[in-house]
């Protein structure tokens, strides 16, 4: 196991593949190969991000055009403030 305070992400994505049904042959297949072929480089995993559908947009800008405070419309649709502002001033796309 590796001892690095950074984690080892293949070693992580390999249990969570076995937890899932992968058999150790091919999780050892599939390390051998990503090993040898970024084995010392630090590779950026960017986060996901959560793009709205035009629909719910709308309906954020609907919920700020009302009175609703701030946080009731971010606690609702679960976004940040800046991006229930950024979607008022941009306002229908």
């Amino acid at each position: 196991m590796n001892t690095d305070q950074d984690p080892d992400i293949v070693e992580i994505i390999l249990r969570a593949c076995q937890a899932g049904g992968l058999d150790a042959d091919t999780a050892h297949l599939i390390e051998s190969q990503i090993r040898t072929e970024y084995g010392g480089q630090r590779v950026r995993i960017p986060k996901k991000k959560k793009h709205l559908s035009p629909a719910v947009r709308e309906l954020v800008i609907a919920d700020g055009l009302t009175d609703m405070s701030t946080e009731e419309i971010t606690a609702k649709h679960r976004i940040s403030r800046a991006s229930l502002y950024r979607f008022m001033k941009q306002g229908k796309e």
